[in-house]
């Protein structure tokens, strides 16, 4: 007898710093869930069915503030109570849009430990991974037989999208630290990049991406290839954004802190306490969005300044790819405000005032998607992140291996990337040394490894090794010897990162 497969619901979370968007798939239906504005004084909820026969859209407006844990309940709440009156069974997988939870597969499972990287990277994200962890959390309860999956938003699958040739410090810092930039907007990206080969049937895109709502980022891509992003390391890297800075000369970084600024107050400034509502002289908390600066008369001068900031990180994409003549624009303020794309081209350099104006006129019919002046074409690209979640979890297909490292302790913190060998072998530049209590250990300051792992039954064994790890800043974690693999470490090339105890093979 043939056991007919049950149908199941998937569900797609795409959470920004001041949204939250929520799809539930079923068959080939779909109902959706968002809330916006989090952290203005009032939120707009908002429940759309497609269409599905006998359902009623809605929306209505609540009082959340900035209380992160209510909007992320809010929003599971009506998601809930929306699949219980359209007779739907609760999703048996839902991913989570994810920027900073480190490198790893497009695809994850939402471990403890991938939950401790989003804490530890809670600093780059804008409060990104907070209001992540705290849908995730609301999500465990209301569903939890469901499968609970990262998608990392990365612009590139590969270790870093930044050379380390282009970075000015030497190797020793690079990798004591950590400097590896994946850039950000990779779902948005490969959207793009699909819709052009699929309307416009332009398979190997040159030109610039321009992912411009809430979050905005410039990439330049070379023949497909995405060869830079300007949301480099951090959510406030690159442009001024709706309550992002944008990168800053490091000289304001340290005369905050010359000033007494804490430093653990730094990331709430940037990420918070800036961006285009401080250029409007008003708090991220009013009731004034980023859509009111952009039109209303009295942000004029806001406006402007806006635009000639982020006018100058996209030429900072343009100069990677000088001979660019194609722009995609992405993102809800261009495809809302029509005008934005060709301003932010002209305040680039890119276009000339009689340029942009021939687009602008273009681009007043609201059904022109590409247009073209003087050798420039400009394409407006309506992504659905909510389906780039859903494609990824039904056609990732990474090759990446973890090593379970996560109940490691750090010694040293830093990343390296070397082949793992063990003890005295492990020594030289590209390895990385595997000591067992038993290994050899030369106490020798040259031909370093770029990195130690220490395996043994208890820490103290290894404590003149560590101390010397210390002393030169080599990154170094310990683990219980029951933990190690023997022969899948050995001769793997890896990627540690001893703070987050991430082990990814190569």
């Amino acid at each position: 007898m043939t056991l007919l497969k049950t149908p199941e619901s998937k569900m797609a979370i795409n959470v920004g710093s001041s949204s939250i968007k929520t799809s539930v798939f079923f068959n080939s239906l779909r109902v959706d869930v968002s809330i916006n504005f989090i952290g203005l004084v009032n939120q707009r909820i908002k429940v759309k069915f497609h269409g599905i026969p006998g359902m009623v859209d809605k929306a209505f407006n609540l009082s959340i503030k900035d209380d992160l844990c209510k909007a992320a309940s809010i929003t599971i709440q009506n998601v809930s109570e929306s699949l219980e009156h359209l007779n739907w069974p609760k999703p048996s997988v839902i991913g989570h849009r994810v920027k900073f939870a480190g490198f790893g597969k497009t695809v994850d499972d939402f471990t403890e430990s991938i939950e401790e990287i989003m804490r530890f990277n809670d600093y780059l994200s804008s409060r990104h991974n907070t209001l992540c962890l705290e849908v995730l959390k609301q999500c465990k309860m209301a569903f939890p037989h469901a499968k609970q999956k990262l998608v990392r938003d990365q612009a590139i699958n590969d270790l870093s999208l930044q050379k380390e040739h282009k970075i000015p410090f030497d190797h020793f810092i690079v990798k004591r630290f950590g400097l590896i930039g994946h850039g950000y907007h990779g779902l948005a990206i490969k959207a793009s990049l699909d819709l052009l080969r699929q309307h416009d049937h332009i398979e190997n895109f040159s030109g610039v991406i321009c992912q411009v709502g809430s979050g905005v980022s410039f990439s330049a891509v070379e023949n497909g290839k995405l060869i830079y992003n300007t949301m480099q390391y951090a959510a406030c890297d690159g442009p001024i954004m709706h309550n992002r800075s944008g990168s800053l000369p490091t000289g304001m970084s340290l005369r905050f802190l010359r000033y007494g600024l804490p430093p653990s107050s730094l990331s709430n400034l940037f990420n918070r306490m800036s961006g285009i509502y401080g250029l409007a002289g008003i708090p991220s908390n009013s009731t004034t969005t980023v859509e009111d600066i952009l039109s209303l008369p009295e942000f004029a001068e806001a406006k402007q300044s806006y635009l000639k900031a982020n006018g100058v990180e996209l030429f900072r994409a343009i100069a990677e790819a000088p001979s660019a003549s194609n722009f995609i624009f992405s993102g809800g303020l261009v495809t809302k405000h029509r005008w934005l794309s060709p301003a932010l081209l002209l305040s680039a350099k890119a276009i000339s005032i009689s340029t942009m104006e021939k687009m602008v006129e273009q681009l007043t019919d609201t059904s022109a998607r590409t247009v073209e002046a003087d050798g420039i074409t400009l394409h407006l690209a309506e992504i659905d992140e909510q389906m780039c979640i859903l494609n990824e979890l039904d056609n990732s297909a990474d090759t990446l291996t973890s090593l379970d490292f996560s109940k490691g302790i750090c010694e040293v913190p830093g990343s390296a990337i070397g082949r793992i060998l063990e003890g005295e072998q492990g020594w030289g530049p590209g390895k990385i040394s595997l000591c067992f209590s038993h290994s050899k250990f030369p106490y020798v300051t040259d031909n370093l490894p770029e990195a130690f792992i220490m395996a043994g039954n208890q820490r103290s064994d290894f404590f003149l090794r560590a101390s010397f790890a210390r002393s030169l800043g080599i990154p170094t974690i310990f683990l219980s010897a029951h933990l190690i693999e023997h022969d899948l470490c050995l001769g793997n090339k890896i990627f540690l990162d001893t703070p987050t105890r991430t082990a990814v093979i190569l």
